[in-house]
């Protein structure tokens, strides 16, 4: 008897709208049919039993919901979604899943006490994340059917979702099998097939999975209790927390974008997965706008951008490291030149340190410890003893062994500690733009995005308890204006005492006490992301929003409790006694270099004046006006702004004129005969808008001005 038939007489749930898929694999695999007949067995024995607490216990318990309002309903029988269904239709076609006091829940799934319920929907966060997960669930039975695959890993991410899985014998993922895949994912979304969630014992898991090395690993690895879930979705088994969508109907649009390897790495040797991402949504029309979206992001990518306008490259002989030209290192300047500004007017003192330092200073610090993996360590010359920091000899001593920086901190530490301090000199504001370097997997390097070679605009406060407040206030004031001048928005985060933390946990109160003081007196909106601070102390996160709503964390503000600890930082206070400093770790821009980036694409290539390696392109209208127009590049050249010269004479006026348009020069200085003959120029920007006739000098005066204001719209304001 086929398999299919076989399945067709156990009359599993969802089997008739599902359709196997055999166009690679002959003959689909024997465990699928027994894993999905012993998932039937144990449903069928879960939901007897749970009917029969239902009929045992038939109690009223009370619902609150966001906004006070209290409803009853009725232990083991009443589901989030049958009270969504009562709130609003709308709501109950909308949501994805539920949060049941503070834990995410299914909507199908009895409650079973009193309870806060809130009602998650696509346009969350955590919505987002339940909905992407169960589309992940989509493409694993896919590629089950599809290529008969052993499925490993399938979580969502902060944009989409991708599975791993293992083919055999040195099998991948065609490009050409993509839209195969695609096609019975949205099939099997057709189907509307049902999520279930099932406890199973460890025991039972076992017989589940006993043909998934991977998932027998997980289950040895993070079951810790008796029992654990998984979800059944039309002919997919999986092991998962869940929630999930009530079924795959919801999932009105999906589509599958990548494959490419990963790893699989456990106590044995390394296995290579076939890693295949997606992206879905809730209806059609959301998945066709976030489409044409994309498409304007592959538009802005600033490794395009820095191709296309000769900003940088980067080079397989210096990876994760990058080569910035003449008109990226303008950009470059710029940026580093405005915190400079505004470190000035603040009272930051800018610090040079060094690049190399001896791993005693690590240890010291705790980085050695805990970021060792991630640090690039150096051998001097003549020194017998290990040059890696991955040497498995353990007795061996790291007196002899360097490495290169990856943080400022400890740098600024011992900066510090030099000579005696007075509560006179605090607070002490140091910044650093000194090369940082961070081994970084290969895997992981994109662009600007991730180096092993950076700049950051990185400082660090050391002040006084009844300093602190204020520093932070400060902080969080430099953060907001310079943002405002590059154009983003931002959202602030903060991340309080994690289980792992270290220090006095009366400290830890105060602290976060004094980082929420700040945040509301501060005015801008936050959210408190509890437990996920740093083991050193809480922390601010900030993520910008560019130009294509797409958040991106760079700056941050942190608070240190250890390292004034660890490197017995100290100065004397006004009554004489020796105290302890307060450290803030601060970064505006972060890595310079991915700043960059964020901006590039942030900009589409269009770069503001301030920043713009195309400020003013002069072009002659003839030959005659070349010395002209020399001149005039002169002038805007001894005036600090960038200017080019467009003499081509092979190329009509107006086909150079075109030219700096598309090369997005933000002015064009056009002078002919009679510009030549009165010393004028004849203005246009680069949305051709005509300004008309200037005298040199004053054009020159009005965008230094412009230049020095640092202005988003010089050339509407001209």
């Amino acid at each position: 008897m086929g398999l299919y038939q076989r399945w067709r007489r156990l009359r599993l749930q969802g089997l008739q709208a599902c359709r196997l898929h055999t166009a690679v694999v002959s003959t689909p695999p024997r465990w699928l049919a027994e894993r999905l007949g012993l998932f039937e067995e144990l449903w069928s024995a879960q939901v007897k039993r749970l009917a029969s607490i239902a009929q045992k216990e038939p109690r009223t318990i009370k619902i609150s919901l966001p906004g006070g309002q209290k409803i009853d309903a009725v232990a083991w029988n009443t589901t989030p979604y049958q009270l969504a269904r009562q709130i609003s239709s709308t709501l109950a076609d909308t949501a994805v899943a539920a949060q049941v006091n503070g834990e995410p829940y299914d909507l199908e799934r009895p409650l079973e006490t009193d309870s806060d319920l809130r009602f998650l929907t696509f346009d969350s966060p955590e919505g987002k994340a339940v909905f992407w997960h169960s589309s992940t669930h989509v493409l694993g039975a896919a590629a089950e059917q599809f290529l008969g695959a052993v499925l490993c890993r399938g979580p969502s991410t902060e944009y989409g979702f991708y599975h791993d899985f293992f083919l055999g014998n040195g099998r991948t993922v065609r490009g050409s099998e993509l839209p195969v895949l695609e096609r019975i994912c949205q099939e099997l979304t057709a189907a509307a097939q049902p999520f279930r969630r099932l406890e199973a014992s460890r025991d039972q898991l076992r017989q589940l999975f006993k043909d998934n090395p991977f998932k027998l690993h997980l289950i040895e690895e993070r079951v810790t209790g008796p029992t654990a879930t998984v979800y059944g979705c039309g002919t997919l088994v999986d092991l998962c927390q869940g929630p999930h969508l009530r079924h795959t109907g919801q999932i009105g649009g999906l589509k599958l974008l990548s494959n490419s390897s990963s790893l699989w790495r456990s106590s044995g040797a390394p296995e290579t997965l076939q890693r295949v991402s997606g992206i879905s949504f809730p209806t059609t029309e959301l998945l066709r706008a976030w489409e044409a979206w994309r498409e304007e992001a592959e538009l802005r990518d600033h490794r395009r951008i820095g191709k296309e306008q000769e900003l940088f490259f980067f080079h397989e002989l210096s990876p994760g490291s990058c080569f910035f030209l003449p008109r990226g290192t303008r950009v470059y300047n710029a940026l580093v030149a405005f915190i400079r500004a505004e470190y000035a007017r603040r009272g930051f003192s800018e610090v040079k340190t060094p690049t190399l330092f001896s791993t005693k200073l690590w240890e010291q610090s705790g980085h050695w410890e805990h970021y060792q993996e991630d640090m690039f360590a150096v051998q001097p010359s003549g020194s017998d003893r290990p040059a890696s920091s991955q040497s498995d000899d353990s007795t061996r001593h790291t007196t002899d062994i360097l490495a290169l920086k990856p943080m400022n901190c400890p740098a600024h530490c011992l900066m510090f500690a030099h000579r005696p301090r007075s509560w006179r000199e605090l607070p002490l504001r140091l910044a650093d733009f000194g090369a940082l370097h961070r081994a970084e997997a290969s895997g992981g390097l994109g662009g600007l995005t991730r180096l092993r070679c950076f700049q950051q605009d990185d400082a660090h406060i050391f002040c006084t308890t009844d300093q602190l407040e204020a520093e932070i206030q400060s902080c969080l004031d430099f953060l907001r204006s310079v943002y405002a001048v590059l154009g983003f928005s931002f959202r602030l985060a903060l991340s309080t005492r994690p289980s792992g933390f270290l220090g006095d946990p009366c400290l830890w109160d105060q602290a976060e006490q004094v980082l929420q003081r700040a945040l509301k007196e501060f005015g801008e909106p936050w959210d408190l992301n509890s437990g996920d601070g740093a083991f050193y102390g809480p922390k601010i996160d900030v993520h910008l929003h560019d130009a294509l709503g797409r958040p991106h964390q760079c700056g941050t503000i942190q608070l240190d409790f250890q390292l004034p600890l660890r490197f017995d930082l100290q100065y004397k206070g006004k009554a004489g006694a020796l105290e302890r400093p307060v450290l803030i770790h601060r970064a505006v821009l972060g890595s310079v270099e991915r700043l960059l980036g964020v901006l590039a694409e942030s900009c589409g290539g269009k770069w503001p004046l301030w920043l713009s390696p195309f400020q003013v392109v002069v072009i002659p209208v003839g030959t005659e006006q070349e010395e002209y127009a020399r001149e005039a590049q002169q002038s805007l050249r001894a005036a600090g702004l960038v200017s080019d010269l467009d003499a081509d004479s092979g190329l009509t006026l107006s086909r150079r004129i075109r030219r700096a348009q598309l090369a997005h020069y933000n002015f064009q200085f056009v002078v002919g005969q009679k510009e030549q003959s009165k010393r004028t120029v004849n203005i246009r920007t680069r949305d051709n808008r005509r300004l008309g006739e200037w005298d040199l000098p004053e054009a020159v005066q009005r965008l230094v001005e412009l230049q020095n204001m640092r202005v988003p719209n010089a050339e509407e304001i001209f």
